[in-house]
């Protein structure tokens, strides 16, 4: 039985591109691929190939490929992600209750995992939110929605006054609520955990804040940073899994840092589908993860 699966994700994405060249091998497998950067939809009569789709897998870039896990949960049609977990991932703020929901429930992740103090607010006041925010320094300021590439910003605030150059910065964006964090000291590095199935890979990289703090560029293009592989320990894999569940999530990834002067790793961040990059022979890896779900898809219709 031949399953028609749309995969949504810009055609552009080196690591995706590969994986897809790889499904369109698979003969019973029927691929429509959608850019959600370029392909958009009548909303009054949608395409044959997605209206007839076995299996939707988007890789989520804009608000298109939201809409798409929108119209797949209203006509039953099955998704890698749900539009629910989605856009969990997607806001920060709730992104943020969902974690500490996760963590509350498992204490045994407690013992050598935390999440860093955080909040949301607004900087539309500049001098109230100054005052709110001196007694909290150092924080980090980030975008309320981590997949809009062009409204999306990290910034680090040590100085109070450094509040006004954010906001000179970004004052197009000054009306949004952002969301913080606390900063926190650590080794100057930043290990990114991936995520598929029940396998966990793991890669370490120069932090990107550090980065700035010592060299002070215009412009930091996170995907040419270094990375190496590491080895993954038996409680960042068990950690892995509690999330998948808890989160309802098969592929994703998340960011661990290493405070100075403490064992436990403070846990920054999660992407519901990141890019992999860094992890040897991942193409193969992430086909095989999805040609094997498409298969039990397919059995469990025959059961």
């Amino acid at each position: 039985m031949v399953k028609n699966v749309v995969f949504s994700s810009r055609e552009d994405h080196e690591i995706i591109k590969r994986v897809i060249n790889k499904l369109k091998t698979v003969s019973d497998v029927n691929l429509y691929c959608h850019d959600p950067t370029k392909n958009f939809f009548n909303l009054s009569r949608m395409p044959k190939s997605i209206k007839e789709a076995d299996l939707i897998i988007v890789k989520v870039r804009n608000d298109c490929s939201i809409d798409l896990l929108h119209y797949a949960k209203i006509n039953k049609i099955p998704t890698f992600h749900s539009v629910d977990a989605v856009l969990t991932c997607k806001n920060k703020i709730a992104l943020d209750y969902a974690l500490r929901r996760v963590f509350k429930n498992n204490p045994q992740i407690r013992k050598n995992f935390v999440l860093p103090s955080s909040w949301n607010n607004n900087v539309t006041d500049v001098q109230k939110f100054k005052k709110w925010a001196t007694p909290k320094l150092p924080i980090v300021l980030k975008s309320h929605f981590q997949h809009d590439k062009y409204n999306r910003f990290n910034f680090l605030v040590r100085k109070i006054d450094e509040v006004d150059t954010f906001c000179e910065r970004y004052k197009h964006l000054l009306y949004y609520d952002i969301y913080i964090q606390k900063f926190i000291e650590c080794d100057g590095l930043e290990r990114k955990i991936y995520v598929i199935g029940d396998k966990t890979f793991g890669i370490i990289r120069k932090n990107p804040i550090y980065i700035y703090l010592k060299n002070k560029p215009d412009n930091i293009d996170v995907d040419t940073i270094e990375r190496k592989e590491f080895k993954i320990t038996k409680e960042i894999h068990n950690l892995a899994q509690t999330l998948s569940k808890e989160m309802n999530l098969k592929i994703f990834g998340f960011d661990l840092v290493q405070p100075i002067n403490s064992n436990k790793h403070y846990f920054i961040d999660l992407n519901d589908f990141p890019g992999f990059r860094g992890i040897k022979g991942i193409e193969r890896i992430l086909a095989d993860f999805i040609i094997n779900y498409i298969n039990d898809l397919m059995d469990n219709e025959k059961g």
